[in-house]
């Protein structure tokens, strides 16, 4: 999944996972289990590794997973596919306004500090034609008014 904070990702990816059968994993939760606490990211890429280990046996397993995280620009979307090979891609794109998804942060019980909110604005780049050809499939959801996150089209 790809997008900003704030822009129902989450929610779209637990609908995701049950109605299509998929291993829900989420960088949040892993937070959570190795700090008590999702808002905690110290320790990155141990937090990281432990990630890719559960993605891994996710594979063992003959499971296909959908992978909870922002991946805001190309070279975090490609992060996975460097890192995973052999793997299929599907990549699901959630758009939404940049006032929407500060609303929303400002809602939850785990609010992202504003600058870090900015950061991550900033950081974030759409998906590319080129970039496109790196996934099996590309689908794009748009969250507009927070009535619920909907699909909007294949892009490949």
């Amino acid at each position: 999944m790809s997008g900003p904070c704030g822009a129902g990702k989450t929610t779209l990816a637990t609908r995701l996972a049950k109605e299509r059968n998929l291993r829900y994993l989420s960088i949040e939760d892993f937070y959570a289990v190795f700090f008590g606490s999702e808002s905690i990211h110290e320790h990155r890429e141990m937090v990281w590794e432990a990630f890719s280990y559960a993605i891994k046996a996710a594979m063992l397993d003959k499971v296909d997973v959908l992978i909870d995280t922002n991946s805001p620009s190309r070279a975090d979307r490609e992060w996975f596919i460097k890192r995973f090979p052999n793997f299929s891609f599907h990549l699901i794109l959630v758009q939404a306004s940049k006032e929407l998804c500060l609303l929303n942060n400002r809602k939850r019980e785990r609010t992202i500090p504003e600058d870090e909110m900015e950061a991550m604005f900033k950081r974030l780049e759409p998906v590319s034609e080129d970039e496109i050809q790196n996934y099996d499939s590309v689908e794009l959801y748009e969250n507009k008014d927070n009535s619920g996150v909907k699909f909007v089209k294949n892009l490949k």
